[in-house]
Protein backbone atom coordinates (compact mmCIF):
# COMPACT_ATOMS: atom_id res chain seq x y z
CA UNK A 1 0.00 0.00 0.00
CA UNK A 2 1.11 3.36 -0.78
CA UNK A 3 1.85 6.09 2.46
CA UNK A 4 -1.05 8.10 0.72
CA UNK A 5 -3.41 5.10 1.23
CA UNK A 6 -2.35 3.98 4.56
CA UNK A 7 -2.62 7.68 5.49
CA UNK A 8 -6.81 7.59 3.82
CA UNK A 9 -7.12 4.25 6.32
CA UNK A 10 -5.97 5.95 9.46
CA UNK A 11 -8.49 8.80 8.91
CA UNK A 12 -11.17 6.58 8.44
CA UNK A 13 -10.04 4.05 11.44
CA UNK A 14 -8.66 6.60 13.87
CA UNK A 15 -11.70 8.75 12.99
CA UNK A 16 -12.69 9.75 16.91
CA UNK A 17 -16.38 10.38 15.93
CA UNK A 18 -16.29 6.35 14.87
CA UNK A 19 -17.83 3.55 17.06
CA UNK A 20 -15.70 2.66 20.22
CA UNK A 21 -15.26 -0.90 19.22
CA UNK A 22 -13.84 -0.13 15.47
CA UNK A 23 -9.85 -0.44 15.73
CA UNK A 24 -7.33 1.93 15.15
CA UNK A 25 -5.43 1.60 12.67
CA UNK A 26 -2.64 0.79 15.47
CA UNK A 27 -4.70 -2.10 16.98
CA UNK A 28 -5.68 -3.45 12.89
CA UNK A 29 -2.06 -3.47 12.49
CA UNK A 30 -1.92 -5.92 15.15
CA UNK A 31 -5.38 -7.68 14.29
CA UNK A 32 -4.00 -8.46 10.99
CA UNK A 33 -0.58 -9.66 12.21
CA UNK A 34 -2.66 -11.99 14.48
CA UNK A 35 -4.64 -13.31 11.36
CA UNK A 36 -1.41 -13.94 9.62
CA UNK A 37 0.34 -16.40 12.05
CA UNK A 38 -2.84 -18.67 12.13
CA UNK A 39 -2.40 -21.39 10.48
CA UNK A 40 -5.84 -21.56 9.41
CA UNK A 41 -7.65 -18.97 7.61
CA UNK A 42 -10.72 -16.99 8.32
CA UNK A 43 -13.31 -15.49 5.70
CA UNK A 44 -12.83 -11.80 5.18
CA UNK A 45 -16.34 -10.99 6.25
CA UNK A 46 -15.97 -12.53 9.54
CA UNK A 47 -12.68 -10.56 10.57
CA UNK A 48 -13.97 -7.65 9.14
CA UNK A 49 -17.15 -7.46 11.31
CA UNK A 50 -14.45 -7.81 14.10
CA UNK A 51 -12.50 -4.91 12.48
CA UNK A 52 -14.95 -2.68 12.01
CA UNK A 53 -17.67 -3.00 15.46
CA UNK A 54 -21.27 -1.81 15.42
CA UNK A 55 -21.73 0.27 11.94
CA UNK A 56 -24.56 2.88 12.68
CA UNK A 57 -27.61 3.02 10.64
CA UNK A 58 -26.15 6.23 8.77
CA UNK A 59 -23.03 4.73 8.41
CA UNK A 60 -21.82 3.87 4.54
CA UNK A 61 -18.51 1.87 4.89
CA UNK A 62 -16.90 3.24 1.61
CA UNK A 63 -15.89 -0.18 -0.95
CA UNK A 64 -12.15 2.01 -1.35
CA UNK A 65 -12.02 1.65 2.87
CA UNK A 66 -13.11 -1.78 2.84
CA UNK A 67 -10.17 -2.85 -0.20
CA UNK A 68 -7.34 -1.00 2.22
CA UNK A 69 -8.01 -2.99 5.20
CA UNK A 70 -8.24 -6.37 2.50
CA UNK A 71 -4.79 -5.83 1.07
CA UNK A 72 -3.32 -4.55 4.35
CA UNK A 73 -4.12 -7.92 5.86
CA UNK A 74 -3.05 -9.56 2.28
CA UNK A 75 0.09 -7.26 2.69
CA UNK A 76 0.39 -8.47 6.86
CA UNK A 77 -0.23 -12.18 5.81
CA UNK A 78 3.05 -11.80 3.08
CA UNK A 79 5.51 -10.01 4.74
CA UNK A 80 5.29 -12.14 8.23
CA UNK A 81 5.28 -15.64 6.10
CA UNK A 82 7.76 -14.72 2.95
CA UNK A 83 9.30 -11.64 4.13
CA UNK A 84 9.68 -11.70 8.04
CA UNK A 85 13.00 -9.35 7.70
CA UNK A 86 10.56 -6.89 6.56
CA UNK A 87 7.97 -6.64 9.09
CA UNK A 88 7.53 -3.89 10.39
CA UNK A 89 4.67 -3.56 13.27
CA UNK A 90 2.60 0.09 13.40
CA UNK A 91 2.51 1.20 16.99
CA UNK A 92 1.24 4.41 18.25
CA UNK A 93 3.57 6.98 19.17
CA UNK A 94 2.48 9.01 22.28
CA UNK A 95 4.15 12.34 23.25
CA UNK A 96 4.68 13.41 26.56
CA UNK A 97 6.47 16.50 28.34
CA UNK A 98 8.90 16.32 30.96
CA UNK A 99 9.61 19.86 31.95
CA UNK A 100 9.57 22.02 28.68
CA UNK A 101 10.82 18.55 26.47
CA UNK A 102 8.66 16.85 24.67
CA UNK A 103 9.60 12.93 24.82
CA UNK A 104 8.07 10.84 22.16
CA UNK A 105 7.37 7.24 23.53
CA UNK A 106 6.27 3.67 21.43
CA UNK A 107 3.37 2.26 22.69
CA UNK A 108 2.39 -1.52 21.87
CA UNK A 109 -0.83 -1.59 23.79
CA UNK A 110 -3.37 -0.95 21.22
CA UNK A 111 -1.17 -3.29 18.49
CA UNK A 112 -1.12 -6.21 21.18
CA UNK A 113 -5.13 -5.95 22.28
CA UNK A 114 -5.73 -6.14 18.13
CA UNK A 115 -3.27 -9.12 18.03
CA UNK A 116 -5.10 -11.00 21.01
CA UNK A 117 -8.59 -9.90 19.65
CA UNK A 118 -7.64 -12.12 16.54
CA UNK A 119 -6.49 -15.23 18.47
CA UNK A 120 -9.97 -15.35 19.46
CA UNK A 121 -11.15 -16.41 15.95
CA UNK A 122 -8.42 -19.96 16.24
CA UNK A 123 -9.86 -21.04 19.85
CA UNK A 124 -8.44 -24.47 19.06
CA UNK A 125 -5.20 -23.28 17.61
CA UNK A 126 -3.99 -21.10 20.54
CA UNK A 127 -5.40 -22.89 23.09
CA UNK A 128 -2.66 -25.44 22.93
CA UNK A 129 0.11 -22.48 23.14
CA UNK A 130 -0.41 -22.97 27.54
CA UNK A 131 1.42 -26.19 27.25
CA UNK A 132 4.20 -25.62 25.78
CA UNK A 133 7.24 -23.12 27.91
CA UNK A 134 8.32 -21.77 24.15
CA UNK A 135 4.94 -20.86 23.01
CA UNK A 136 4.17 -19.06 26.48
CA UNK A 137 7.51 -17.09 26.07
CA UNK A 138 6.25 -16.00 22.24
CA UNK A 139 2.67 -15.12 23.65
CA UNK A 140 4.23 -13.12 26.73
CA UNK A 141 4.79 -9.66 25.45
CA UNK A 142 1.04 -9.88 23.48
CA UNK A 143 -0.73 -11.03 26.91
CA UNK A 144 1.43 -8.23 28.90
CA UNK A 145 0.84 -5.21 26.62
CA UNK A 146 -2.61 -6.67 25.33
CA UNK A 147 -4.41 -7.24 29.00
CA UNK A 148 -5.50 -5.04 31.56
CA UNK A 149 -3.61 -7.89 33.64
CA UNK A 150 -0.58 -7.88 31.85
CA UNK A 151 -0.55 -3.66 32.23
CA UNK A 152 -1.13 -3.91 36.02
CA UNK A 153 1.57 -6.44 36.25
CA UNK A 154 3.70 -4.42 33.97
CA UNK A 155 3.81 -1.74 36.07
CA UNK A 156 5.31 -3.75 39.24
CA UNK A 157 8.25 -4.52 37.06
CA UNK A 158 9.91 -1.64 35.17
CA UNK A 159 13.91 -1.33 35.20
CA UNK A 160 13.71 -1.86 31.42
CA UNK A 161 11.48 -4.94 31.23
CA UNK A 162 9.04 -2.97 28.78
CA UNK A 163 11.02 -2.18 26.49
CA UNK A 164 12.44 -5.62 26.35
CA UNK A 165 9.14 -6.86 26.01
CA UNK A 166 8.73 -4.12 22.83
CA UNK A 167 11.78 -5.38 21.26
CA UNK A 168 10.53 -9.10 21.12
CA UNK A 169 7.31 -8.35 19.94
CA UNK A 170 8.82 -8.37 16.23
CA UNK A 171 10.73 -11.53 16.95
CA UNK A 172 7.77 -13.52 18.88
CA UNK A 173 5.28 -12.79 15.79
CA UNK A 174 7.58 -14.46 13.67
CA UNK A 175 8.44 -17.14 15.47
CA UNK A 176 4.89 -17.82 16.63
CA UNK A 177 3.86 -18.11 12.84
CA UNK A 178 6.51 -20.64 12.53
CA UNK A 179 5.61 -22.39 15.91
CA UNK A 180 2.06 -23.01 14.90
CA UNK A 181 2.71 -23.59 11.58
CA UNK A 182 5.38 -26.64 12.79
CA UNK A 183 2.34 -27.93 15.01
CA UNK A 184 -0.13 -27.92 11.73
CA UNK A 185 2.13 -29.80 9.86
CA UNK A 186 2.68 -32.11 12.09
CA UNK A 187 -0.48 -32.77 12.99
CA UNK A 188 -1.52 -33.17 9.17
CA UNK A 189 0.91 -35.71 9.17
CA UNK A 190 -0.12 -37.51 11.73
CA UNK A 191 -4.15 -37.55 10.31
CA UNK A 192 -2.55 -38.70 7.08
CA UNK A 193 -1.68 -42.10 8.40
CA UNK A 194 -3.41 -45.07 8.79
CA UNK A 195 -4.40 -46.16 12.64
CA UNK A 196 -2.47 -48.62 12.63
CA UNK A 197 0.98 -46.28 11.28
CA UNK A 198 -0.50 -43.96 14.23
CA UNK A 199 -0.02 -46.72 17.03
CA UNK A 200 3.63 -47.48 15.68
Amino acid sequence: MTEEELDALAEFLDDPEAPPERLTLTAFDGFVAGLAVAPIGVEQDEWLELALGVIREDEIIDPVIVDFMARHAQVAREVIRTRPEEFLPIFDSIVEMDGDEELEEISPVEWCAGFLLATDLFPEAFSTLADDDEAVNLMLPFVVFGTEEGLDALEENQDGFAEELIDSIQPSVIGLYRYLAKLETVGSDITDLSPEEQDD
